[in-house]
């Protein structure tokens, strides 16, 4: 579902081709795992939650340009595990009705609130050297919201080098003179606790 969706879009993808990919009449699907809708919001809010419940990991205690390192590595985690599901919910949460749709406005808001915050802090301790916060955080957002489209890791060397790599070219655009990988961080890399939003 979520590669059909992936590949064809939502609007381009019909119940009889989801019906039709599982080889199920389309009434035992719809049984199973509800309307087109229904499908659209499971895999849209699955992955809101996936960003969000991994920018939560990352740890207020570290400075601002360890915390970016952490945002962004967080958040190619959900790409290198989801690729499919991540288009989809890029792409396709417009199609959601209206109430999912302002559910999902609120849970990216919240998100991107945590990339801004950490930049904003990052200027003001003139750890990053960015005229404008909110630009910056456009800026950081919008690339990685493309990674979905190249980003591919075969195990977890390879990985951590491309995240590395890339949380590098972000820290270097935002005038840090951080140097990643971030010994100060790694203790924190493969650390599930929750902070508050």
């Amino acid at each position: 579902m979520a590669k059909l969706f992936g590949d064809n879009g939502y609007q381009g993808t019909a119940m009889r081709d989801i019906a039709r990919a599982l080889e199920m009449s389309e009434a035992h699907v719809t049984g199973l795992l509800g309307t087109r809708d229904e499908m659209l919001w499971h895999i849209v809010a699955r992955v809101a939650g996936l960003f969000l419940t991994q920018a939560r990991t990352v740890p207020r205690t570290i400075s601002p340009a360890e915390q970016l390192h952490l945002l962004i590595y967080r958040h190619l985690e959900v790409v290198s595990q989801d690729r499919e599901h991540v288009r989809v919910f890029l792409r396709d949460w417009i199609f959601l009705n209206e109430a999912h749709r302002q559910e999902i406005q609120a849970m990216r808001e919240t998100y991107d609130a945590y990339f801004y915050r950490v930049i904003v802090a990052g200027i003001k301790e003139k750890a990053f050297r960015v005229p404008d916060s909110l630009l910056a955080c456009l800026f950081v957002l919008s690339a990685l919201q493309w990674t979905h489209q190249w980003f591919n890791a075969s195990d977890v060397l390879t990985f951590t080098r491309l995240a590395d790599q890339y949380s590098a070219l972000v820290l270097n655009a935002l005038g840090s003179d951080h140097i990643v990988p971030l010994d100060g961080a790694i203790d924190y890399l493969y650390q599930k606790e929750e902070q508050p939003d």
